[in-house]
């Protein structure tokens, strides 16, 4: 009978081989110089608004899901229940983008409508017709990744929709990048211990190479 180790083997190591690693964006170097615009200015300008949920949200586990900040640093729907009925409580929208700030500070845009904002998020909803989610969001994840920061002061730059696509695009390709490594890496990790597990119980042996 083979074991777990030799028979998980088997089907990682062929995922992993068969699995293509996502391309990074193709970026040229050079200086740009942008005006730019605050999130504080941004909101007074009706472009954009920042919303954040109760704590209290999350105390009743109740049927509606709703996103934890640990779902925003991995990047997956949400898992957990809260409580819509909640004064205050903020209901996320698609191309919403939420923002969780300190040591583990993350920037996702939401794919999910209908869900609860969790606490410790913050959510910035823009006007899609003035501004790119994708592109917002690397704004956002460039300036929470560099250090503390007060969000209403990050400056985003001033270029036109059609440029902030591109670089939207562009930023989304990396998030795609990063994605497909976590997944690969966890792959790579329950691989070398299932090998080792495998060779250290005699379930696995080198496959001879014909001279």
């Amino acid at each position: 009978m083979i074991g777990d180790a030799a028979g998980g083997y088997a089907g990682l190591r062929a995922a992993l081989i068969g699995e293509p690693l996502t391309a990074p964006p193709d970026l040229a170097t050079g200086p740009a110089v942008f005006d730019t615009i605050s999130l504080e200015d941004l909101v007074a300008a009706d472009a954009l608004s920042i919303h954040e949920s109760p704590a209290t949200v999350g105390l009743d586990d109740v049927e509606t899901p709703m996103l934890s900040a640990k779902d925003i640093r991995l990047g997956r729907p949400a898992s957990r229940r809260g409580n819509a009925s909640v004064p205050g409580a903020v209901v996320v929208r698609v191309a919403d983008v939420a923002v969780v700030m300190g040591g583990e500070a993350a920037v996702q845009v939401c794919t999910e409508a209908d869900v609860l904002l969790g606490p410790g998020i913050h959510l910035v909803r823009g006007n899609v017709n003035s501004i790119d989610p994708q592109f917002l969001a690397g704004v956002l994840r460039a300036a929470v990744e560099s250090g503390p920061t007060d969000l209403y002061r990050v400056s985003v730059p001033r270029v036109p929709l059609i440029e902030q696509r591109r670089i939207g695009a562009a930023f989304r390709q990396l998030n795609e990048l990063e994605m497909t490594w976590r997944h690969r890496r966890t792959m790579i990790e329950e691989l070398v211990r299932s090998g080792v597990r495998g060779l250290a119980a005699g379930e696995l042996r080198p496959v001879d190479v014909e001279k």
